[in-house]
């Protein structure tokens, strides 16, 4: 195709250019200027001009050809022709669907924009999502393609579902050829109506269902579980913080994903993202709601954990899902680092409600249940003053009957919650009426008696409910209201949760490619109408409120479902070419045309026939250079090889995993840098292998991170391995993690890393290992380091005694659990992949630190060693 096929109208021009050319003058000859023997050289007879070489004739018509289409701007990969004529109406998706692939939407509403410009036909634009401000969608007028162009340019993906009816009613009375470029969903009702206003004379899309990530669910067993609406969508969710930095990733399975977290570790977690390009849909808000806490457990009675009868039997089981529990006496739950404590029937000291008031004012939650160890002596930790002795309702000795609860107030912390009628009390602890504060009232019984009070303290707060935890005194606990009293208590540990009327002003928006901006002025929702509200301009995804009382909107449940929308006839956009102007080339080519014509000429003029053979001969050594330089021979290629082969090199054992596989090439890649400019040892890339498969013999240091959903090396690689290690090889076995409740900050990252660990070596006949102390050589034969830490840190590293190791002093194995590789690991850019735990950026320095040491004494063995016993050496030398 050609943007200016006129000019090729100067091809008409050729044949007269063909003869002109054939005449060309005879070659201008030297004579000297007297004028007898310039008389004598006259010649006669007239002649004619020399007629030019036919080859020479053929590369100037060659050079006119080439200048004129290339002035007629040739192009490959032209746009698609538009049907009919007049002006063009541009239909696009630009609702949350619409991200994922906005780059490749964009270019192909450009390309079409370009064909309607290059024919000269106006252009219009409908957008179908509602802007911010809420503005049903309308038709840009007609306007020339190159304006719409700059539109589509600016416009922007916006994070809630597009509007099908407005655009429906846009499209009325609209007239002229409409290209539909479509997200590939129904978005709700109104989608037929929509495409029978539309009439698309061609619709445009990829086929692909934008990903949607639904609301994260918290099991059981404390791990975050989150589905994607669209089934069949694979890649990796990411846990991230507010810094941006990653602490888990999980692959997406059967439609979902889990992520498994301490929950220390969990409660850093801000968003939840789908790998790959950024979107509303694949993003993921968490609020306060997806948070646990460590909740510890303490009893005054020796058989608090006796099924049915125990005071925390029941306790334990109406923990919110997520939660941590720990269990012991005061001292060992405040060392546990808990943020909830709920006591059963538990008397405290002075000395004890001295420290829990601290407790308490720095954050933590105190819950405690009443009994009879309790009752009699009330201890004064109660938001409110209590009665000595209790209450008993019901029984022989009795007028008064059981009572049931009345309902919660609307400042109760268990507002919203439906009453159980058949939950009763039949004794309680009572309130000194006297000193009641009715703010402290959180729950009463019908006849107006309290039963929880509850008072804010400093940053946490105080509960006390006036009853047991068990069936004793009541059936509260064997009630489903229970749970549901515990799950609104145990939160207070993240800060009082909103009211489910109290108004949350909006303070981070979400936008179309899912990071957080400014808020719009004006936005709010209450917590009542969050569960059923759907995103619109008036209510954009984000969080809303502040602090503790902070909810987050997401796009996951609170859009339409995701379904596949019938566009048939529909082509694809994702693969399409830009079309690509080569007139420049071939002008081009017509210049270099001519630098050769002008050479030929002054050659058969006779002006370069001396530098001809130097020339050539310049040109021959350059071609032959460049062959030399761009054709190496096989044996070329065979000898560098074995070259790289002589280099020192660190390994790696390949897993399968792509992302672990990925960090470790990164880590050990950047540890062999760090040496080579640290240290006098120069280490090539490093080298992914397989033992068994690949020769492992060459590499010093082989680094193998085990998985704990790895399969246990074959009989190949275990006999490769033990090879290895017999004759001198390092072998450093890592884990990215440990077990719940392992040491080091690393626990809960992979369960089952100690039992993968325990499969992987066992054909390897490891020796007993011991601890690694700072008393080795490894934590000082370069660097003079405390610890050895990797991306995670107190993990105990194992090596092997003494007796066990080589004749140089080294250890043929090395065990833990500290993800040194991920620690190492930088991107292209050089910045580090994943965040250290607990320590940061200092923890990442000592991580580096040990590495070189660790290289060191790979290469070395125990030189340093050797060292410390020199002075004796030498006095028994200088000895009689």
């Amino acid at each position: 195709m050609f943007l200016a096929p006129l000019v090729l109208l100067g091809l008409l021009a050729l044949p007269g250019l063909y003869f002109l050319l054939r005449l060309t003058p005879p070659a201008a000859r030297r004579v000297r200027f007297p004028p007898l023997a310039l008389l004598r050289g006259l010649a006669a007879v007239e002649r004619t001009p020399a007629r030019m070489p036919l080859w020479l004739l053929v590369l100037r018509l060659l050079i006119a050809v080439l200048v004129i289409v290339g002035l007629a701007g040739p192009q490959l990969h032209p746009p698609p022709a538009l049907p009919g004529r007049g002006p063009v109406l541009v239909v696009i998706d630009n609702g949350w669907a619409s991200a994922n692939d906005w780059a490749a939407r964009r270019d192909a509403a450009l390309r079409v924009l370009a064909s309607a410009d290059q024919a000269g036909r106006g252009a219009a634009v409908l957008a179908t999502a509602r802007d911010a401000s809420g503005a049903a969608p309308h038709i840009a007028g007609v306007m020339p393609a190159g304006r719409a162009a700059q539109l589509i340019t600016a416009m922007m993906p916006e994070p809630w579902p597009v509007d099908r009816v407005g655009a429906a009613q846009a499209l009325a009375g609209a007239s002229g050829e409409v290209v539909y470029i479509a997200d590939g969903i129904t978005d709700g009702p109104g989608f037929a109506q929509f495409m029978a206003a539309l009439h698309p004379s061609r619709i445009l899309s990829d086929g692909v269902t934008a990903p949607l990530l639904s609301a994260a669910q918290m099991q059981s067993n404390g791990e975050l579980a989150v589905q994607l609406a669209a089934p069949g969508a694979g890649g990796r969710v990411l846990a991230e913080t507010a810094a941006g930095d990653v602490l888990a990733s999980a692959g997406v399975r059967n439609g979902g994903a889990r992520l498994a977290l301490p929950v220390a570790l969990r409660n850093k977690v801000t968003r939840l993202v789908l790998a790959g390009p950024g979107s509303a849909g694949g993003t993921l808000l968490l609020d306060n709601t997806a948070h646990g806490g460590v909740v510890g457990l303490l009893a005054g009675a020796g058989n608090a954990e006796a099924a049915f009868l125990g005071s925390l039997y029941y306790i334990r089981r109406a923990v919110p899902v997520g939660s941590e529990i720990v269990t012991g006496d005061m001292a060992s739950l405040l060392a546990a680092g808990v943020n909830v404590i709920i006591a059963a029937d538990a008397p405290f000291s002075a000395a004890q409600i001295q420290i829990l008031h601290g407790f308490i004012e720095n954050g933590g939650v105190l819950i405690r249940f009443a009994g009879p160890l309790t009752a009699d002596a009330p201890d004064g930790l109660a938001p409110d003053a209590l009665l000595a002795g209790d209450r008993r309702l019901g029984g022989a000795l009795t007028w008064s009957a059981p009572q049931n609860l009345a309902a919660f107030g609307a400042a109760s912390p268990f507002a919203g919650l439906l009453l159980d009628k058949d939950v009763s009390v039949s004794r309680q602890i009572l309130a000194d009426p006297a000193q009641l504060d009715p703010a402290t009232i959180w729950a009463s019984l019908h006849d107006g008696t309290p039963l929880v009070l509850g008072r804010a303290m400093g940053a946490g707060y105080l509960v006390s409910v006036l009853t047991t935890a068990n069936a004793e005194w009541s059936n509260l606990a064997l009630s489903g209201l229970f749970p549901a009293l515990m799950g609104r208590l145990v939160p207070l540990a993240q800060g009082a949760p909103p009211r489910p009327d109290a108004p949350l002003p909006m303070l981070q928006a979400l936008d179309g490619f899912g990071g957080l901006a400014k808020a719009p002025g004006g936005a709010s929702l209450t917590a009542r109408v969050l569960p059923g509200l759907m995103v619109s301009p008036q209510n954009p995804p984000g969080l809303y409120g502040s602090g503790a009382a902070m909810l987050a909107l997401n796009l996951g449940g609170h859009v339409p479902p995701v379904v596949a929308a019938s566009l048939p006839g529909a082509v694809g956009f994702s693969g399409a070419a830009a079309p690509v102007a080569f007139g420049p080339w071939l002008l081009a080519a017509a210049v270099a045309l001519l630098v050769i014509d002008a050479l030929l000429s002054l050659l058969l003029r006779g002006l370069l026939r001396g530098l001809l053979r130097w020339r050539l001969a310049a040109v021959l050594l350059l071609l032959a250079g460049a062959g030399t330089l761009l054709g190496p021979t096989a044996a070329q290629a065979q000898t560098a090889a074995q070259n790289s082969a002589l280099q020192t090199t660190l390994g790696y054992v390949l897993t399968g995993d792509p992302a672990t596989d990925q960090i470790s090439a990164d880590g050990l890649g950047y540890l062999s840098a760090l040496v080579s400019a640290r240290t006098s040892a120069q280490l090539a890339v490093p080298v992914g292998l397989t033992p068994g498969l690949d020769d492992i013999s060459l590499y010093p240091m082989l680094y193998w991170p085990v998985l704990p959903q790895s399969a246990a090396p074959s009989p190949a690689s275990c006999a490769a391995l033990v090879s290895y290690m017999q004759h001198g090889g390092l072998l450093v076995i890592d884990t990215p993690g440990g077990d719940a409740g392992a040491p080091g900050s690393g626990a809960g990252l992979a369960p089952g890393a100690e039992d993968a660990v325990r499969r992987d070596t066992a054909c390897l006949n490891l020796p007993a290992l011991e601890p690694l102390t700072t008393a080795n050589v490894l934590a000082h034969c370069f660097y003079i380091i405390p610890d050895f830490p990797g991306r995670f840190a107190g993990a105990p590293v194992l090596i092997a005694p003494a007796a066990a190791r080589d004749a140089d002093g080294v250890s043929p194995v090395i065990v833990a659990q500290n993800d040194w590789a991920g620690a190492w690991a930088r991107d292209k850019a050089g910045n580090p992949e994943q965040t250290p735990l607990p320590g940061g950026e200092d923890q990442r320095i000592m991580a580096d630190r040990f590495g070189t040491n660790l290289v060191i004494y790979a290469l070395t063995g125990s030189y340093k060693a050797d060292q410390a016993g020199l002075p004796a050496l030498l006095n028994r030398l200088g000895g009689p």
